[in-house]
């Protein structure tokens, strides 16, 4: 070989290089970006994540790229599995038990892959996509309506123990009696590790029914056992087509968690029944209670303003469920009017928590609990009891009434009685006759007689209903604002209430002589609930 030979086959030999060796395969999901182009895929798994699973469901898992046989392991042992070697598939089965986890598959070089899985049920069940809700009024007080269509999707939303669902909806205009209106309702209920997140749109069909107002002839009395001790029926009433009836419940609860239940049921004919319910609960302060049902109550009779239910044998109505803790109080205001079909039970009673509201009919023909001993309890006639006539002449003496001391007739048991009045609508109306020729000014008042009371007013001429605060002193406080009365004959017209868990008798009276303007703070010392006065301190002595 000649020197140029040489040279040109030693710069080739320089020029060829060193072969670069190709690298092992990747033990990551997704491949490095150091990566050569020529590497081989990492194994992987389909779905990569099984977040939506359902006890009893089975799910199928694809891998690629596995080298050799897979192996399968669980974090928490909410699901089984099996695998299939030769298809590269691994079936995972869902047990009953619900939660989260992670699924680690791997094969033999090592590689992995990780699949978060859960087991979880809906939060929440929609029962039905249409609902429809007949109420009557006129006027209709929106924001009742607003709470009682709120109230009416949720009882159509069947939730798992510790959900929660939120309700966004705007009501249409103001329907007239006889009108009909249509919206949708949104129903959120978010999920938790144990549960899905469910969402809804719920057609809410809206009907104001035209109805006549009615005066209830008869009142079903409910305070005995006013303390409730254990589970079981606290009242049971019959209520005959043709014969209005109001309700008047009032408990409070022992040592012991419980729920209070008000059903409406049937064991023959189907029925559609008016309701006027002024429900309050559950609050340790059973003053408020008492307060806030006879507010409600004033307001809503007088408007008509309650809901059209339809009761069938398989389908019985709860208009109330409080759960409640010890020693809370609830209490309610009920008017009920059978509209069409036959004759009704209502019963109040007693239940242990978390009892479903399907399971509640089944408990509603056990004996009814032992009273406490008052007989506070039974059925009264209201036919023209508590509507009075006081006249007043103006430069003469007051007019007054106490009321709240007495008990109206009785129709069964003949032991029963209502000493407080409670449930009973009172109509005072003040025949004023004014000989002087100028407009005087006159007040109303009220004056506590038995101990701390609350009280509610309707004032002929007044747009608002008129709350006093809690009074106890026998002193006397004014009801609204003063009163002009021209020459002649007016009347003023004063209808009002008992409250539950007030004191009485209570005076209301006309007056020329200008009461205190409103009761003192209730800490104050002649307030409803004065505070203890610290000793002065004795003062020094000396020499």
């Amino acid at each position: 070989m000649g020197y140029m030979h040489l040279v040109a086959a030693i710069l080739a030999a320089l020029l060829q290089g060193t072969p670069v060796p190709t690298p092992s395969p990747s033990l990551s999901v997704s491949p490095s970006p150091s990566a050569s182009p020529t590497a081989a895929p990492a194994m992987s798994a389909r779905p990569a994540v099984a977040d939506h699973l359902y006890p009893g469901n089975v799910l199928t898992i694809a891998v690629a790229n596995a080298n050799g046989d897979i192996g399968v392991a669980i974090d928490n042992p909410i699901a089984t599995w099996s695998i299939d070697q030769n298809a590269r598939t691994v079936a995972l089965s869902a047990g009953r038990a619900l939660g989260r986890a992670t699924l680690t598959i791997s094969d033999r070089s090592n590689q992995s892959v990780h699949i978060q899985v859960r087991v979880g049920l809906d939060a929440a069940k929609i029962l039905s996509a249409n609902l429809t809700l007949q109420y009557t009024g006129n006027p209709v007080d929106q924001a009742w309506l607003q709470r009682t269509v709120q109230r009416t999707v949720l009882r159509n939303v069947q939730l798992q123990p510790g959900a929660q669902a939120q309700t966004n909806f705007n009501l249409p205009a103001p329907l007239a009696p006889g009108s009909i209106s249509a919206f949708g309702a949104q129903v959120q209920v978010p999920g938790s590790d144990s549960t899905y997140p469910v969402s809804a749109l719920v057609n809410v069909n809206l009907q104001n029914v035209a109805a006549e107002t009615f005066a209830p002839p008869l009142l079903f009395y409910d305070d005995d056992p006013e303390h409730i001790a254990s589970e079981g029926v606290l009242y049971r009433g019959h209520i005959q087509p043709g014969t209005p009836v109001r309700l008047y419940y009032y408990h409070d609860n022992g040592g012991q968690p419980r729920d209070l239940v008000v059903v409406f049921s049937t064991t023959s004919d189907s029925s559609t029944v008016q309701v006027i319910d002024a429900s309050a609960g559950p609050n340790i302060d059973v003053m408020t209670v008492g307060h806030n049902v006879t507010r409600d109550f004033l307001n809503r009779k007088p408007n008509n303003q309650g809901i059209v239910q339809s009761i069938t044998p398989q389908s019985p109505y709860l208009a109330e469920r409080f759960a409640m803790l010890p020693l809370s109080g609830a209490a309610g205001n009920i008017d009920i009017h059978v509209l069409s079909g036959g004759a009704l039970d209502v019963t109040v009673l007693s239940v242990a928590p978390g009892t479903p509201d399907s399971a509640v009919p089944q408990l509603l023909t056990q004996g009814k609990l032992p009273g406490d001993g008052h007989h506070r309890t039974g059925v009264f006639d209201l036919t023209g009891y508590a509507h009075d006539t006081l006249a007043y002449t103006v430069g003469g003496q007051d007019a007054s009434l106490d009321y709240g001391l007495h008990s109206p007739p009785t129709v069964e048991p003949p032991d029963g009685r209502d000493f407080g009045e409670y449930g009973v609508w009172r109509t005072l109306n003040f025949s004023v006759s004014n000989p002087t020729g100028q407009t005087a000014t006159l007040y109303l008042y009220e004056q506590p007689m038995g101990g701390p009371v609350r009280s509610s007013f309707i004032i002929s001429g007044t747009p608002q209903e008129i709350e006093i605060p809690c009074a106890r002193a026998s002193e006397r406080y004014a009801i609204g604002a003063p009163i002009p009365a021209p020459p002649g004959s007016t009347t003023i017209a004063v209808q009002t209430m008992t409250d539950g868990g007030s004191f009485y008798p209570l005076e209301v009276g006309l007056t020329a002589t200008p009461p205190s303007p409103s009761p003192p703070p209730i800490t104050a010392p002649n307030g409803c609930f004065p505070k203890p006065q610290a000793s002065p301190a004795p003062e020094p002595t000396g020499r």
